[in-house]
């Protein structure tokens, strides 16, 4: 008889273990990044997720990453990282120059908010019962969202950085 071998399985609760208000908010998706939501919802393939993520990568490259974060000045410990390769990171900063030069001024714009500043756009919020005013504008910017990650998949596939991703 076979047995098994390695680590056991973790039994993970069919519950949410964590407080009413943190499970309320994993409920409703409020402890998710604005791209995996669009992920989970539909409105991402998992390529353009990838391109999402990819362009956030470019960004912090470049500029570092956004938002608050502590930095102590008199300490520069952490992990001893590669000499800095210029003609690399010329490279990464030429690709994200070509990433935005490929995307219109407004997909620009909704993409980088979306994956990079992490805002949370207003049609995430859309609720099912709606005027058909803002179900028309609900469409519009989804559409142009797609449309803008549907840009970066066509400029990284020719490149032949995107490989298949599992679903």
């Amino acid at each position: 008889m076979a047995r098994r071998r390695g680590r056991l399985r973790e039994h993970r609760p069919e519950h949410d273990p964590g407080t009413p208000e943190l499970a309320a908010k994993r409920a409703a998706g409020l402890t998710m990044e604005t791209l995996d939501l669009c992920l989970a919802r539909g409105i991402l393939t998992p390529q353009q997720h990838w391109c999402g993520i990819h362009l956030r990568w470019l960004y912090t490259l470049r500029y570092g990453a956004p938002g608050v974060r502590a930095l102590d000045t008199a300490h520069a410990g952490g992990m001893d990282i590669r000499p800095d390769d210029p003609a690399w990171r010329e490279a990464r900063e030429m690709e994200y120059q070509a990433a935005l030069k490929y995307l219109r001024p407004a997909q620009a714009a909704s993409v980088l908010s979306l994956c990079i500043f992490n805002e949370r756009p207003f049609w995430l919020a859309a609720r099912e019962s709606m005027s058909a005013a803002h179900a028309c504008r609900v469409e519009a910017a989804v559409a142009l969202i797609q449309e803008g990650f549907a840009a970066l998949e066509r400029l990284w596939c020719r490149k032949g950085k995107i490989k298949k991703v599992d679903q």
